[in-house]
């Protein structure tokens, strides 16, 4: 999985961004030096860590399967490009196969512990 940033995600004006970092702790470190040498910040407030830590979008392929969460129908979803897109299409095949309206959200919670992301 890559992790990518940017700091006009969080609504600061100065054009950073680090594309594809090979894990999240990368990925602030890297900002702690930006924030020091471009901003004077030597420490980065815990409040501001976890609004970063918010914004940072991870990209790589995500796959699920309904038997990870227990439904024995067979089906699975390999290679989306974003959580939201497999969450699209598995609100898809619950309308579809299982006649559900909307996924409940300890479902969705439950879901989304069970994605995988390679």
């Amino acid at each position: 999985m890559k992790y990518t940033f940017s700091c006009a995600d969080i609504g600061m004006n100065c054009g950073f961004e680090i594309i594809n970092a090979g894990s999240e702790e990368e990925l602030l470190e890297m900002l702690k030096t930006h924030a020091k040498m471009d901003h004077g910040i030597t420490s980065i407030p815990p409040e501001l860590i976890d609004k970063i830590k918010k914004a940072i979008r991870k990209s790589g392929k995500y796959s699920f399967s309904c038997a990870d969460i227990g439904m024995n129908c067979g089906f699975e979803i390999i290679g989306a490009s974003s959580e939201d897109e497999l969450l699209q299409q598995l609100s898809i095949h619950a309308r579809m196969s299982h006649k559900m309206s909307n996924i409940p959200q300890d479902t969705i919670n439950a879901i989304k512990q069970k994605i995988k992301v390679s």
